[in-house]
């Protein structure tokens, strides 16, 4: 606790030393006032001071300033929020003030111009030079955003074509054999009614490790992305924006090694087998070597199409959005994650979503506003996931067919599966003016969703199958009160208490064990959600400090689960609370230099949860009072930015960024976890109207905990016992059912960028 307290204290310096600097140099210099952010988490355009909402906005300048490529980055310096990566893209987890989901559908809902998007693999591919901010807004959003919203969203805007002709290309190179070209341009097609956006990413990187078992690169990545959009105004009132994009991306394995388990447990299998060691306890490492598998890959191919429309009229503002995703995935991954060839996972998922909303809202500046909305979804997905024994171990599995030791080594699973969502929403918000300064705001949404799945498991060996066929409808109302008090023109003081829902499901694929029926379903959470807020503009505008208190009652959690035959399910368990704080500050302390720093603190922990199969390790299942995984309990961020003019056109600019996250369990039990981890980043360079040029370095101190872990089924433990059990010439092999899966963190990164704007 005292390198917490330490780590905190040291980290609210920015606080202090900010507060102090300002009441100290107010001045009308140029420069000084912070610029107004105006962001639309209420489905309407407001300066963030006046929202009464938890909200980090990044803007394209920060985006640019920061180096932000990735979702990972925009959680480094977001108080509140943090990013799990477990064993590869489509099972990372966004987390949300502590409300960690590891599979399934996310907890946090990403959109795109408020189009939803339901890939998590997509989320290190959005931001490219076409956005113009990013608004991370926290706590329940399920009444105005709807889907998977339950702890948050996260609403990626991108920019208006422009209507003058304007554009930049810009080029990185830096080690690990990154290389990065992006361009975008924009500009009036006729006149000022008709405008056009082009914009290209195309990045490659060798990666950080190298795969022993063939000597090539392990953790490759590459990716284009090209986007384009066309803006028409029909008249003054009115516009319509048409938007594409495509992203290819085309990845390598991630670095991922097994670790080795140092806790005794019962033995899951009968004499004469030797007791194994049957989970770890610790810290996690991040291995430098030992990455060694059948070379895998995990691409995606996705398309996105969005057309905006919005007519102004007198009483109120017509609004319609519709939005189109086409999204194919392809991968495969060497899940014994060793050099012998034993275990192969094959996964393919072509998926099409498409979603209608319209909204009417309110076009006067009233003592009321309000919105009312109708929202449509449809997605359709077909999944095929083919897991199976390879090699010496797929002999071995068919020739234990029929034997007492068939349980021990199941040939694997291929399941084709094909699910249905369809959900319509309405929702709506109202405000009224109680007074010159207090204010209520009441928001809801009523959804009705139908979900339905036919799949169908294959025994790769036998080629016998099952089919699993069922439906299931949600029906439910989130409500939303919020009073937001003004304190005087700079001060506002807020408090809220929303619910939210997040419907339930049907258990498909698994590449541990195939699925009971009776495992098949399982139900909608729910949580109350209460909030405590004030934001502050200091010194005349130079500033803003924002704090917001919180807390959050839990039920019917939708949590990690073993099956029966050791598939990992989506179950309910019982019940979680989860408390915490966030403040954020934005300052400019001279015409040249501005800081932001932001702190968290998140208790979420278990009040009452069974994981039943740990009694069948001789470990208690009862893990009440038990920390949620992926939390980090404490985070912090700082920013220093500094420009100086050099001479009339040309500027040095530097930045530096500090980001800590404590640690984070990595297991239902909290007793192995992923070390706290400091992350130090600097930028430094010269720019004018027209280029610019920087130096960078990532993770300048080479922080080396492990980024994530998880903890997996062992399929080479399941080979070696059942070997040792049929060949005489070998020992008996003790059986251990999981082990921790660690994730490694990539070392110093660094490079130039040069920037060319016209």
């Amino acid at each position: 606790m005292n390198k917490y307290k330490t780590v905190m204290l040291t980290s609210a310096l920015p606080f202090c030393i900010t507060a102090a600097t300002v009441e100290a140099q107010v001045n009308d210099e140029p420069g000084m006032m912070l610029e107004e952010v105006i962001v639309t988490a209420r489905k309407r355009s407001e300066s963030l001071q006046d929202v009464p909402l938890a909200l980090t906005a990044l803007s394209s300048g920060d985006i640019q300033d920061a180096g932000i490529d990735n979702v990972k980055d925009i959680a480094l310096l977001t108080p509140g929020f943090t990013f799990a990566s477990l064993v590869g893209n489509e099972s990372s987890t966004p987390v949300i003030r502590g409300m960690s989901t590891t599979i399934g559908e996310p907890n946090v809902g990403f959109f795109i111009d408020g189009v939803y998007q339901s890939s998590r693999n997509i989320m290190d591919s959005m931001l490219g030079d076409t956005i113009d901010r990013v608004e991370i807004v926290k706590g329940p959003q399920s009444a105005l955003f709807g889907r998977n919203t339950f702890a948050g969203a996260i609403n990626f805007v991108t920019k208006k074509p422009s209507d003058e002709f304007t554009g930049q290309l810009t080029a990185t190179t830096g080690n690990g054999g990154h290389h990065e070209l992006r361009g975008n341009i924009s500009g009036p097609l006729i006149d000022d009614r008709l405008l056009a956006q082009l914009g290209a990413v195309s990045t490659k990187t060798d990666g950080f490790f190298t795969n022993e078992l063939t000597g090539d690169d392990l953790d490759s990545k590459e990716s284009t992305i090209v986007t384009g959009a066309l803006m028409f105004y029909p008249n003054d009132e009115s516009e319509i924006v048409a938007r594409v994009g495509f992203d290819k991306t085309r990845n390598g394995d991630n670095p991922l090694r097994f670790v080795d388990n140092n806790i005794s447990a019962a033995n899951p299998t009968p004499a004469p087998l030797p007791l194994a060691l049957q989970g770890f306890e610790g810290e996690m490492p991040s291995y430098d070597d030992g990455f060694a598998v059948s070379p895998g890959f995990n691409n995606h191919d996705n398309f996105s199409a969005s057309l905006a429309a919005e007519f102004s009229f007198e009483p109120f503002i017509l609004t319609a959005i519709t939005g189109y995703n086409d999204l194919d995935l392809e991968s495969a991954i060497d899940n014994d994650y060793e050099a012998r060839s034993i275990r192969y996972l094959r996964q393919e998922v072509d998926q099409e979503e498409f979603s209608q909303e319209f909204r009417l809202t309110s076009n006067s500046d009233g003592k009321a506003t309000w919105m009312f909305g109708a929202y449509y979804y449809k997605l359709e997905k077909e999944s095929v996931n083919d897991d199976r024994f390879v090699g010496e171990a797929w002999e071995l599995a068919a020739a234990l067919q029929g034997s007492p030791l068939a349980g021990l080594l199941p040939p694997g699973l291929v399941n084709h599966s094909q699910e249905n969502t369809e959900s319509f929403a309405i929702f709506g918000s109202f405000s009224y003016e109680l007074s010159e300064r207090l204010s209520l705001t009441l928001d809801g949404r009523w959804t009705t969703e139908d979900k339905d799945v036919s799949a169908m498991d294959t025994n790769p060996l036998s080629l016998s199958s099952g089919t699993f066929e069922e439906s299931a409808s949600f029906d439910n109302f989130v409500p939303r009160l919020t009073l937001d008090y003004k304190i005087s023109d700079s001060s506002m003081l807020y408090t809220s208490v929303a619910k939210a829902v997040k419907t339930g499901g049907f258990n498909v694929a698994t590449t541990t064990g195939a699925i009971l029926d009776s495992e098949r379903s399982y139900s909608p959470e729910e949580s109350w959600n209460y909030e405590l807020g004030m934001k502050n503009t200091l010194a005349n505008g130079q500033a803003t400090l924002n704090v917001a208190a919180f807390y959050t009652r839990w039920s019917d959690q939708i949590v990690r689960a073993l099956g029966q035959t050791f598939a990992v399910l989506n179950a309910n368990a019982g019940e979680t609370s989860i408390q915490g704080l966030e403040a954020e500050l934005q300052a400019n302390l001279s015409p040249g230099l501005s800081v932001s720093a932001g702190l968290a603190y998140t208790d979420s922990s278990y009040d009452e949860y069974t994981f039943g199969a740990l009694g069948g390790l001789g470990l208690d299942p009862v893990l009440d009072g038990t920390r949620l995984q992926f939390v980090s309990e404490y985070q912090a961020n700082a920013s220093v930015q500094y420009l100086r003019p050099m001479n009339d056109t040309i500027d040095w600019k530097t930045r530096i960024d500090v980001s800590y996250q404590s640690d984070q369990s990595t297991v239902q039990t909290a007793t192995a976890f992923i070390e706290s981890a400091t992350l130090f980043n600097v930028r430094t360079g010269f720019e004018t109207d027209t280029w610019e040029v920087t130096i960078w370095v990532e993770n300048l101190f080479e922080e080396d905990s492990a980024v994530g872990g998880a903890f997996v089924s062992n399929q080479g433990s399941r080979y070696e016992t059942a070997n040792s059990l049929v060949n005489p010439t070998i020992a008996p092999q003790g059986f251990q059912a999981f082990n921790g899966l660690a994730w490694s963190r990539n070392e110093r990164e660094w490079g130039v960028t040069a920037r060319a704007k016209f």
